[in-house]
């Protein structure tokens, strides 16, 4: 009996101490594979990633992963991602460290109609997962995608893209995509690019609070694009509140895709939401999203009900801008609920709405 114990003993020590449990720090892109599947707690420190390849980062569930220095990629022409996450119930924690997307190696003031330029960072987490204090930089067109993804939280993002502004060559280069995913937070996170700070998709039970947007095109919604494939798109129990969005071309833009299939937007609220040195619209709600703009013919394919706006406050500038902008297709909007929205326009146009929201009168 006491043999026993001691081989059982002896069993279990060489179980905790074995590989499955060590903390790895891995400094070329050619340890990475191997140190994922012995290791928990892993650091990729100072990497460089080759060309026309995604730095896919599988993690175990529960495991750690931390970014250290900077990590760069090599430039190619390719739709990418540059960094893929999955992984169930794990941390990812930035801790300093800077992605480098090279996006000034690609930009060509096209975004996706030039040459062809890779996604950064597609994050499929689930199960309580949490990425935090990761700083992108450059990105070649669009920063974060989160795909597939549920039960996860995204805390203090700074996603840099504002060299793009120079010569208007950053283009595309939305800040957070989220398609066919559930449960997501994001939080206390800066975007400074040139397209959408966040644009939903497709999913619901989302939660974006305290962020902070500059030069692109806002809070969005954009719903619609995959019905076309016979595929309803829908979006549903989405939160914006407490968020700044500043020197960009919209405030708020819910569209919805008048060329696409079916899909409905609903319960959607954006409250406590700032607003200065908004260009074009402060809030323009539309459903005649075609081809990439307005079509100015609207349709009810995709409605959107249970819009609530609450103390949306702030200023417009330039000598076009319009306040609020709504334009519904026949039976495409129902159940709105606004209050507290006032927005200055030194342009002197006023607002236009072919539907009332309840409470403010447009």
């Amino acid at each position: 009996m006491k043999l026993f114990i001691i081989t059982l003993l002896a069993t279990v020590a060489t179980i905790q101490a074995s590989p499955l449990n060590a903390s790895c720090t891995v400094t070329s892109y050619s340890g990475v594979a191997a140190a994922l599947q012995s290791c928990t707690a892993l650091i990729l420190k100072d990497i460089t990633v080759p060309a026309k390849t995604t730095l896919a980062l599988k993690l175990k569930s529960g495991a750690s992963l931390t970014f250290a220095g900077t990590i760069r990629f090599a430039v190619a022409a390719w739709a990418g991602p540059l960094i893929e996450i999955k992984g169930a119930k794990v941390t990812v924690n930035g801790a300093g460290a800077t992605l480098d997307g090279g996006g000034p190696k690609y930009w060509d003031g096209k975004g996706d109609n030039g040459t062809v330029k890779p996604k950064f960072l597609r994050i499929k987490t689930t199960g309580g997962s949490t990425v935090k204090n990761i700083k992108l930089l450059n990105c070649p067109k669009q920063c974060v995608s989160i795909n597939s993804a549920s039960d996860t939280v995204l805390d203090n993002f700074n996603i840099d893209v504002s060299a793009g502004d120079k010569g208007a060559l950053g283009h595309n280069t939305d800040g957070f995509d989220v398609s066919s995913s559930s449960g997501i937070t994001v939080q206390n996170s800066i975007v400074k690019n040139q397209d959408d700070c966040v644009a939903v998709n497709q999913g619901s039970n989302f939660i974006f609070r305290n962020l902070t947007c500059s030069g692109g095109h806002g809070l969005s919604l954009s719903v619609g694009q995959s019905s076309a494939s016979g595929t309803p798109n829908t979006v549903k129990n989405v939160v914006f509140s407490d968020c700044t969005v500043m020197n960009s071309d919209n405030g708020i833009h819910v569209k919805t895709h008048s060329d696409a299939g079916t899909g409905s937007v609903s319960d959607i609220t954006y409250k406590n939401i700032k607003l200065s040195g908004i260009r074009k619209y402060g809030i323009n709600v539309q459903e005649d999203y075609e081809k990439g703009h307005s079509s100015g013919t609207a349709k009810g394919n995709i409605p959107i009900s249970k819009l609530t706006m609450n103390s949306i406050t702030g200023s417009m500038t330039g000598a076009k801008g319009i306040s609020v902008y709504v334009l519904c297709g026949s039976g495409g909007c129902s159940t709105w609920s606004w209050s507290g929205v006032s927005i200055k326009n030194g342009s002197g146009k006023k607002n236009y709405c072919n539907f009332q929201p309840t409470g403010f009168p447009c």
